[in-house]
């Protein structure tokens, strides 16, 4: 382990019980510096706090305001109340991230990683509303970014100082905060290590403030506000893709099929780039040749099924391509990309 990095652990709290004392304690245990968020829980948790105290910092919110508020709260304190710090890990404080977890976690930023995300095993007796909950938000995120991750979910995650910045700017103050929070690193192509965690459901996941109605919502809604780039893109596609159905059938497919794709792309581009949504590509070249790939995987598919399936029109062989390219595109352009194109640093690795 590299013993210039130090790190700090980010629990947001509300409202909590013995299980945050416990937590700290043991992160204390391990020498591990923590820094908790009260979001406003109110007078009646003075005690649970006045408890950690002596082992963790803690900042107060004067009102409940939410999860990512109050994330983004402790990461704005981070560096004056820890100047030193190089690395932090946001956990959760109902006992559902354990500390063998946590040092999982620290060990990947320890070699390397820029942005690790855990993968919970979901192993074990789920709670059904949280299973249904994941499976919906991966494929969801899925369609909307290209990128399948087993889990989006879990708030167990690891940063380099380095991504405080812009980290504190994504839109969110609740749950819609975490997957908003990903979809921008997923835009920047930020390095993201996966690590696989236990799953850790206490009591059926009673202690959880998460409203399945209201909060499902929320995080869907800011999602789709995030992706409107791509949406408007995905639009004008399909529309495109309909009158070149029309017009030219597959005879000319190896120029209309590119030649829509690059416009989707400056469209999305173009959207990303305004105010209201305010996000910011690191790395254009990166961005255009991945896009270059995949348009070129749908002329070539385009093209076979113009061949052995004249009859189906351009446009429903392309969204075919679309859909059998989802939940593949994650490992397989990661696979070429990073291992042959970029050594390593496109979406990260896999850490056992």
């Amino acid at each position: 382990m590299n013993e210039n990095c130090k790190f700090v652990v980010l629990i947001p709290s509300y409202k909590p019980d013995e299980h945050l004392v416990q937590l700290v304690e043991e992160l204390h245990r391990e020498s591990i510096l923590c820094l908790v968020v009260d979001d406003g829980s109110g007078e009646q948790f003075d005690d649970v706090y006045g408890r950690i105290e002596t082992m963790a910092k803690v900042v107060r919110l004067p009102k409940n305001q939410g999860k990512g508020a109050a994330l983004k709260s402790g990461m704005s304190n981070l560096l004056s109340l820890y100047p030193d710090c190089t690395h932090f890990i946001t956990a959760d404080s109902d006992g559902q991230h354990k500390v063998k977890d946590i040092l999982k976690v620290r060990d990947a930023l320890s070699e390397g990683a820029v942005m690790v995300l855990t993968e919970r095993d979901f192993k074990g007796k789920i709670p059904r509303r949280s299973m249904f909950g994941n499976i919906l938000s991966r494929w969801v995120y899925c369609i909307l970014t290209g990128h399948y991750l087993s889990d989006n979910q879990s708030g167990l995650r690891g940063f380099a100082i380095s991504e405080l910045d812009w980290l504190t700017q994504v839109a969110g103050n609740k749950y819609d905060y975490e997957i908003n929070m990903l979809y921008y690193a997923d835009c920047q192509h930020v390095p993201i290590d996966l690590v696989p965690v236990e799953s850790v459901y206490i009591d059926g996941n009673k202690s959880s403030h998460f409203n399945p109605v209201a909060d499902t919502i929320r995080i869907y809604r800011r999602l789709f506000i995030s992706s409107i780039g791509a949406l408007i893109a995905g639009l004008v596609t399909v529309i495109l893709m309909i009158l070149a159905t029309i017009f030219f059938g597959y005879e000319y497919c190896f120029f209309t099929v590119p030649s829509i794709g690059a416009m989707g792309l400056f469209i999305n581009l173009g959207v990303d780039a305004l105010k209201f949504v305010k996000i910011h590509y690191r790395d254009g070249g990166r961005t255009l040749l991945y896009a270059a790939f995949r348009y070129t995987y749908y002329t070539f598919g385009c093209m076979l099924a113009g061949r052995f399936l004249p009859e189906l029109p351009l446009v429903i062989a392309f969204l075919i391509l679309v859909l059998i390219a989802v939940p593949i595109r994650f490992y397989l352009y990661q696979f070429l990309f990073s291992r042959i194109f970029f050594k390593g640093k496109l979406n990260g690795r896999k850490t056992n």
